[in-house]
């Protein structure tokens, strides 16, 4: 793929970064306006912006991930090196099945919307990486130090999912919270990383 495919590859994985950016932002004023166990409880106004929040937070999410995908689909045919995109999918889909058993068997953990986002989070940046390597966008250090940073990232979202449950109620509404601004950080992270690319 010619240079300029890349950059506009790159283009819109930066705007699925950008988007996901926007999505922890809204994410977090809907847990903060519903879940602070400090704050009294949303009503009238409050509640109608809450909602709209989560609402936002979906859209722009989704977006984010379609626009993502659509950089990694475009890169695919220029790499040269990495690993294939379906088995980092197949991957995370047992990485999921791993992490049910795990923290429902050894923690008690519920099962949680959560856990599937946290894997599935982790699985679209180890794709993209992947891809930007792959395509000569990215060298192999500055990929692995970015994946570094993502894995370390799950697994701090991950003892925060797996402690929620057992936590007083603010702490466990800031250990829901420490996932959102850490995944919001790392997505800005990521898209600048790529931009400097």
């Amino acid at each position: 793929m010619a240079q300029t495919g890349i950059a506009a590859q790159s283009g819109s994985l930066i705007g699925g970064h950008v988007a996901l950016v926007a999505c922890t932002i809204f994410y977090l004023a809907w847990w903060l306006i519903f879940f602070n166990p400090r704050a009294p409880k949303a009503t009238g106004v409050l509640y109608g912006i809450g909602v709209g929040c989560i609402v936002v937070a979906a859209v722009v999410g989704i977006a984010g991930v379609v626009l993502a995908v659509r950089g990694i689909g475009g890169l695919a045919p220029s790499m040269t090196r990495g690993v294939p995109v379906l088995a980092i999918a197949a991957g995370g889909v047992l990485a999921y099945i791993a992490l049910v058993f795990v923290t429902t068997r050894f923690f008690h953990r519920p099962v949680t919307t959560e856990l599937i986002l946290f894997t599935a989070w982790l699985t679209l940046e180890l794709a993209v990486l992947d891809a930007l390597y792959g395509a000569g966008a990215l060298g192999a250090l500055e990929a692995a130090l970015l994946a570094v940073l993502v894995a370390v990232v799950m697994v701090g979202c991950l003892v925060c999912y797996i402690f929620y449950f057992n936590l007083a109620p603010f702490p466990s509404f800031i250990a829901g919270t420490i996932p959102l601004a850490a995944v919001g950080v790392t997505a800005a992270i990521l898209a600048t990383a790529i931009a400097l690319a």
